[in-house]
Order: C-alpha cells, then sequence, then structure tokens
C-alpha cells in the first residue's frame, strides 16, 4: 500500500472510528469485529482461530444441518463503490456521489481506495488492519442484507471475516438460509465461492483432526527408543506431506514444520528434518516462508547447513516463483539466497524484473547491490522505471533507489514526481535492511546465536493470537519477508 493510501485511510478511520465501531458492532453474526489493540503490534485483532472453533462448538451444536459458505476472493474482489452503499445505504450513496460529503462521508474511502490503484474499482489491498476494517464493514453490511431478506428465529448464523456458518434444524432451512445469504453477498457485486460452499448434517466438523494426529505422530516418533526415532519421525513426516498433497494444503506442512520448531529437541534429528524441509521446498510454495526461516536459523546456529546442495532448490524455486509472479515466495527466497550468500542467476534475475511487483524488484536491486545478482540488473531496473512514477506501484522501488543511492539515483529522481517519496528517501526511509536477522534473533549478540532453540517467531499465522497453528487463507498470506 503506497504511504499515500496508508496515511490517508488511517485518518479517516481514526477520525470515523465511533461511527464505524458502532456499525460493525451492532450485529449478532460477525465473529470477527476488529478489536483495536493500541500497544499491539498491529492496531486491531479479531478472534482467534482457536476461539472460532469453540464458538462453532458453542452455538451450532445443537442443529441436525449446518450450511457453510464464504466470499470467493473476498478482498480481492470488493468493488470500492459498495463501501458507501454498505455503510450509508445503497439509495443513499448512490444519491450523493462527492468525495467532499459530509453526510456521505464513506464516499472519500471509496476515492482514497481508486486514487491508490489507477482508478480501478475492484479489490482493497491484502493485509494492512484499514482494509481489516473497511472489508468488516462491508460483512456487516451483507448480514444486516441477509436479515432483512430471511428470518433468524430458528436459525444460529456467525460469520468471521467472510466465512459463514448457518445452523438450522432441517435441511430445507438451512438450503434457505444459504440461498438468502447468496443473495446478500451478490447484492454488494461479491460472489459465494462454490466449492466450498455445502450443507452438512451428521458430517459436519467442528474442528479440524489433522493436528492433533500430526502432533502425535510427531510426539511417538520421538518419545521412541533411540534406534526407532528416524524411522518413526520419516513416516510422521511423510503422512503430514501425503495429507498437504490430498488436501492441496501447504498449512498442515506449516503446522508440521512450527510443531517440531516448539519443541526444539526436535531439530537434533536433523539430516531427517533437513530432507523434509528440502522436499516442502521443491514442491509447496506458500511454505517457503518457514523452510526460509529454519534454514536461516540452522547456518546462525551451526553453522553447518549443507548450502551447496540448498542452492539449486532454492535458485529452482526461484525461477518458479518468480516465473509466476509470486512476490511473497520470490521475496522470502530471495532472502534466504541473501543470507546464505547465494549469487542469482541472469535467468533468475530477468523473470523477476519481468514478471514481479516492487517489493521483489526491492530484494533483488539490494542483492545485486552486493554483487548476489547479476550487475546489469540497476540498468534493466531503470528502463523498467522510465515509464513509472512514485505515485504508483512501483513507489518502493523509487524509495529505496533514491535512499541508498543506488547508481542512477539523478534518473530516478527525476522521474519520481512525488513529494512526499522523495522527502522519505532524503531522510533515509528505506524498506529493505541488508543486516535484518530473523525476528527470533532479534537482541541476541553473535556469540549467543547457538542459544537461539527456535527458528520461527509467535504469533506467525493468519488469524491473531494462534500460537499453536497456522492458518493459511486463500486470499492472501499476511506474512511479510523481512523488510
Amino acid at each position: 500500500m503506497h504511504p499515500i493510501t496508508s496515511h490517508d485511510l488511517a485518518e479517516f478511520i481514526d477520525t470515523r472510528w465511533e461511527a464505524i465501531n458502532a456499525f460493525i458492532s451492532s450485529g449478532t453474526i460477525s465473529q470477527s469485529v476488529p478489536e483495536h489493540t493500541p500497544d499491539a503490534d498491529r492496531a486491531f485483532k479479531i478472534t482467534s482461530h482457536n476461539e472460532l472453533d469453540q464458538i462453532k462448538y458453542d452455538k451450532l451444536s445443537h442443529h441436525r444441518f449446518i450450511a457453510r459458505t464464504d466470499v470467493s476472493r473476498f478482498y480481492h474482489s470488493i468493488y470500492t463503490h459498495s463501501l458507501p452503499w454498505a455503510f450509508h445505504g445503497k439509495a443513499v450513496a448512490k444519491g450523493e456521489r462527492s468525495v467532499q460529503s459530509a453526510a456521505v462521508y464513506f464516499n472519500r474511502v471509496d476515492f482514497i481506495l481508486r486514487q491508490s490503484q489507477d482508478g480501478q474499482t475492484i479489490g482493497i489491498p491484502v493485509g494492512p488492519d484499514a482494509s481489516r476494517v473497511l472489508a468488516e464493514v462491508l460483512a456487516a453490511a451483507i448480514d444486516r442484507e441477509f436479515i432483512a431478506r430471511q428470518p433468524i428465529d430458528n436459525i444460529t448464523v456467525l460469520r468471521h471475516v467472510d466465512d459463514v456458518w448457518i445452523g438450522a434444524n432441517s435441511y430445507s432451512d438451512a438450503e434457505q438460509a444459504l440461498w438468502k445469504y447468496r443473495e446478500a453477498i451478490r447484492s454488494f457485486e461479491l460472489d459465494i465461492n462454490e466449492s466450498k460452499t455445502h450443507i452438512y448434517a451428521e458430517g459436519f466438523h467442528f474442528v479440524e483432526e489433522w493436528p492433533t494426529e500430526i502432533a502425535s505422530r510427531i510426539e511417538f516418533a520421538f518419545s521412541s527408543p533411540e534406534a526407532r526415532q528416524p524411522e518413526r519421525l520419516r513416516a510422521a513426516l511423510e503422512y503430514a506431506f501425503n495429507l498437504a498433497v490430498a488436501e492441496s494444503d501447504d498449512g498442515v506442512l506449516r503446522y508440521a514444520i512450527r510443531y517440531v520448531d516448539e519443541a526444539a529437541r526436535h531439530w537434533e534429528s536433523w539430516p531427517t528434518l533437513n530432507a523434509f524441509l528440502k522436499r516442502v521446498a521443491a514442491h509447496f510454495g506458500h511454505a517457503i516462508d518457514f523452510v526460509v526461516r529454519v534454514i536461516v536459523w540452522r547456518q546462525l546456529t551451526s553453522a553447518d547447513l549443507d548450502i551447496e546442495t540448498w542452492t539449486p532448490i532454492l535458485l529452482n524455486a526461484l525461477r518458479q516463483h518468480g516465473r509466476l509472479g509470486n512476490d511473497s515466495e520470490t521475496c522470502w527466497i530471495l532472502y534466504a539466497c541473501f543470507r546464505l550468500e547465494i549469487v542469482i542467476d541472469a535467468e533468475n534475475a530477468t523473470q523477476i524484473l519481468g514478471n514481479c511487483g516492487a517489493l521483489s524488484l526491492v530484494a533483488l536491486l539490494s542483492a545485486a547491490h552486493v554483487r548476489f545478482a547479476p550487475d546489469d540488473t540497476f540498468d534493466h531496473a531503470a528502463n523498467l522505471l522510465s515509464s513509472e512514477t512514485a505515485n504508483g506501484a512501483y513507489w518502493p522501488v523509487f524509495l529505496e533507489w533514491l535512499a541508498r543511492d543506488w547508481r542512477r539515483s539523478g534518473e530516478i529522481r527525476a522521474l519520481a514526481a512525488n513529494p512526499i517519496i522523495l522527502e522519505m528517501a532524503d531522510g533515509g526511509t528505506t524498506i529493505f535492511e541488508q543486516g535484518r536477522l530473523p525476528p527470533v534473533f532479534e537482541g541476541v549478540s553473535p556469540d549467543d546465536y547457538r542459544n537461539v532453540l527456535r527458528a520461527i517467531e509467535r504469533n506467525v499465522s493468519y488469524y491473531d493470537g494462534d500460537d499453536d497453528e497456522i492458518i493459511v487463507d486463500e486470499d492472501g498470506d499476511e506474512d511479510d519477508a523481512f523488510f
């Protein structure tokens, strides 16, 4: 998100918070009303996954049938004009479209979002707390529209962000309520995710069983006689891998890696776990952030990572994700290459320049600056920026380039055309910290690295407060690379 957009949205929400909070807190359906947490790492938190499981169990277990659905690509599909509709009512909002309207002040939000994405009206940024609040405003309006269409006296409806559960005592009641919720969603130019829409009877699972199964198998392996541990650990990890394949769910592997990390002694079986991590890196890109955390940790604490065999694995993964424009995965792999001093080849650099976004470019240029990427990367990037300004999506590249005074900075400055970005750059604001270590090493002296027993910091999950499990949401990963 552009700094100007971030500032303007934060200012709007702060100014109008009393009214916004009253709007999103007034219903009974939502289980994800953002709670302001000024002393926490993030400005808002929502109900954690563990808490949500208990709420579902308490409120839905007495129903014979449970319908489940969610909004298809929620954040990516939000129609910015629908935010004034949601808060003020569609008829009122359509009758007063002025950005300066004192009565229909959510027109300002619509304008800010469109300005941040070249006038496009589809989608809001994934990740920022401001988006979390705005998405909840729209979801709360959908809840209200549903209640206007469907009495809820004999059913129970719960929503968490864009996931919806409807408890009913007959199949027809569940089916009707699901259809009415679909209509409510469509009234705001959204649609349900058909592949995740089902009506269950006794087959509904209130909690996932696989985390307990994986944990039990790993614990069984490590509590076995020493001679049997490698065999049983391989079997436990194979179970996790095969389950991830069957369910097409990287979250299974992220959970397995986190579980091993929670009990630091488990990393003592490094040969088996090292092979497992290589397999995960090769096949499951969305788990690469956990893999990178672990291998960088291993090298810093033990200095025995087999970098020679990891090099082709990481470069092949970079080639795959760079070609597909997967920025999160690309950034994590580039970070691993930077920390492990792996040189990025020209083919990979070209793929990243041609297909990836601004943060990947910042990471690549930072690697080129210290000769871990081809020297002509700067020339290719300068050509890419020749038709851009710092008002658009490449603002992080402009900022980093000028703040760190890379070569051809004069040309890049002339293209920027954004005084805020220029002021930030001149003040030394940067995005990529070359010497940044994983969070588990913060405040630790290099002499004490070997005493850092865990590779993964706490609270790395989609929902706040999930210390023990990792949730992967198809609408986007909120984990950030080390920027």
